[in-house]
């Protein structure tokens, strides 16, 4: 039985028992298998769809992925231990819902290439580094002076399979890197590119 068939099938049975259930005066649940009857035929006509991009070769579209995130309290500065990842607690963005704000960790939702970027600015007497991690190798790194308030960033494109995760650390095994926690100066963004 080919796939017109099936969602015929489907489409006539949701009609069948909605009629049966009109005759006998229950026209909410006529209304309730009518929207499920919709549902069913709108997710069987993007099934077909993708059934026939993949036959056909043509590309897929992927959901978006994208997300902005800064550090955006109040307060004294970020201070960072040393391999401490920078939980970017103001979210602008996060479309696909793949980055954490809570850890500071973006997961890949489909395997892709991606592209990142942070910019951060350090707040005096210490210098600043940071990396972009990879599953906690790191991918590249930047640093800032510390005797003002100097600025870095860097921006890398990755591979990644589904699942893989990408934050923003302090390099440092020993010492702390000190952020300026306001006015979204410091930020860590990222979307799928393909």
């Amino acid at each position: 039985m080919d796939l017109h068939r099936i969602i015929a099938v489907f489409l006539v049975t949701g009609m069948v028992n909605a009629i049966n259930v009109t005759s006998h005066g229950q026209q909410s649940q006529f209304e309730e298998l009518k929207h499920e009857v919709e549902d069913l035929s709108r997710s069987l006509t993007s099934a077909l769809t993708y059934i026939h991009q993949k036959l056909d070769g043509t590309s897929v579209g992927k959901q978006p992925v994208a997300f902005s995130a800064c550090l955006g309290s109040t307060g004294p500065p970020k201070t960072l231990a040393p391999h401490q990842p920078v939980d970017f607690n103001s979210v602008i963005f996060n479309e696909g819902g793949a980055y954490n704000f809570h850890q500071g960790i973006f997961r890949a939702p489909v395997s892709g290439v991606y592209h990142f970027a942070v910019n951060f600015m350090c707040t005096p007497p210490g210098d600043c580094w940071l990396e972009i991690v990879k599953d906690g190798s790191r991918l590249v790194y930047t640093y800032a002076s510390g005797s003002e308030h100097n600025v870095g960033s860097t921006e890398v494109n990755i591979r990644l399979d589904a699942g893989q995760g990408v934050w923003c650390r302090s390099p440092m095994t020993q010492g702390h890197t000190t952020l300026h926690p306001e006015g979204k100066y410091s930020c860590f963004s990222g979307h799928l590119i393909s």
